[in-house]
């Protein structure tokens, strides 16, 4: 008789045991270090910062439709060696997405004057597809108060949403594989065209 009166228990646990401890797993403290986390270097701002969506298209907007994914390499410090090599990366990852590329716009956010830059095909001219912005507007000073000075001064990769939104921020050295793997997730999930 007793061993009937466990039944209905057992039958609860297994059907709401997982959700329980999946909806403990998801509302936990990000703090916990005993929690698994996700491979990469990848930081996600939360919550998203926003920025102005015409702010990443362009003067005028993209011109070209609607907006896009931002790949946004920001450096406080002067653009050196290492920085055309960072910038050189994700123009490779950009490139790396096939089909998508046009989905996703790179936009260089510097401090200084920035160097002429190859573009893909090794030209001395400076790469027209790099979209280029400065610190020193009310935009990408909040960017900077946000994210902390001191990390951008020597270089961060940052991803926008095409609303203007910075949903997650890498090391200048981040691999490239750890971001186009994140890219391709994030534009397979993404409605925008």
């Amino acid at each position: 008789m007793r061993h009937k009166s466990l039944v209905p228990w057992l039958v609860g646990l297994v059907i709401f045991g997982p959700f329980a401890v999946a909806t403990l797993l998801y509302y936990a403290s990000p703090d916990l270090g005993w929690l698994p986390r996700l491979p990469g270097s990848r930081e996600m701002i939360e919550p998203p910062l926003g920025v102005s969506a015409e702010w990443l298209g362009g003067a005028s907007g993209s011109g070209s439709g609607p907006y896009r994914w931002s790949l946004i390499y920001a450096r406080m410090a002067a653009c050196e060696q290492q920085c055309v090599q960072d910038l050189e990366r994700l123009r490779q990852v950009h490139g790396a997405l096939g089909r998508d590329t046009g989905r996703v716009q790179r936009v260089y956010l510097h401090g200084g004057e920035p160097p002429a830059i190859p573009d893909q095909n090794g030209s001395k001219e400076v790469d027209r597809a790099l979209l280029l912005r400065r610190f020193d507007d009310a935009q990408a000073e909040g960017i900077a108060r946000a994210l902390g000075a001191d990390r951008l001064q020597l270089g961060r990769v940052l991803i926008a949403d095409p609303s203007g939104n910075l949903v997650a921020s890498y090391p200048a050295q981040v691999e490239q594989k750890e971001l186009l793997r994140d890219l391709k997730r994030l534009l397979s999930v993404s409605g925008t065209n």
